[in-house]
């Protein structure tokens, strides 16, 4: 039913100009937390990164993704969530951990309904996540997709982001 609701919020949402950094920056100041004890460290690019996207949306496929990392991750590890701009297009998140990671075979899988390889606490986990982020995403006319991580402290699951920017 979230799936169904989160679908029919998409085509009638209120899409918003934004700064990405500033975006982030709030985000950081409102994340809440978590039991694991993992740290959320950022790294934001200075660029003006102006894009279209509703905000609570992108909020929640942060949440989504920064849930996944914090139930694979060992206490006391580290997320990090960094902005790039990519060739005047794109405005970009990287979203790295040091979980276990995911083979990188599984990255058209993740993203189907229902899908979860977790056994453990497979109860507490519906595998719409990663499907309800790239639907958000898809409304963005953007894209999300598991790559390979470019950072050596950050070994496990690295997600992209690629949003079009605006002017």
């Amino acid at each position: 039913s979230n799936f169904s609701r989160t679908m029919s919020e998409i085509e009638m949402e209120n899409f918003k100009l934004i700064n990405l950094n500033n975006f982030i920056e709030n985000f950081k100041n409102n994340y809440i937390g978590n039991s694991k004890n993992i740290n959320l460290q950022f790294s934001l690019q200075k660029n003006n990164l102006k894009i279209l996207v509703n905000e609570d949306k992108l909020f929640q496929v942060l949440i989504n993704l920064i849930e996944n990392s914090i139930s694979m991750a060992k206490s006391n590890s580290t997320i990090l969530i960094k902005s790039i701009k990519k060739n005047n297009e794109y405005g970009c998140l990287k979203i790295y951990d040091q979980g276990p990671g995911i083979p990188i075979a599984y990255k058209d899988k993740i993203f189907t309904r229902f899908y979860s390889d977790r056994k453990e606490f497979k109860d507490k986990h519906s595998g719409l996540g990663l499907s309800i982020s790239r639907e958000i995403i898809n409304s963005f006319n953007g894209s999300i997709k598991l790559t390979k991580s470019d950072e050596s402290n950050f070994r496990g699951a690295c997600f992209l982001i690629k949003l079009p920017l605006r002017k």
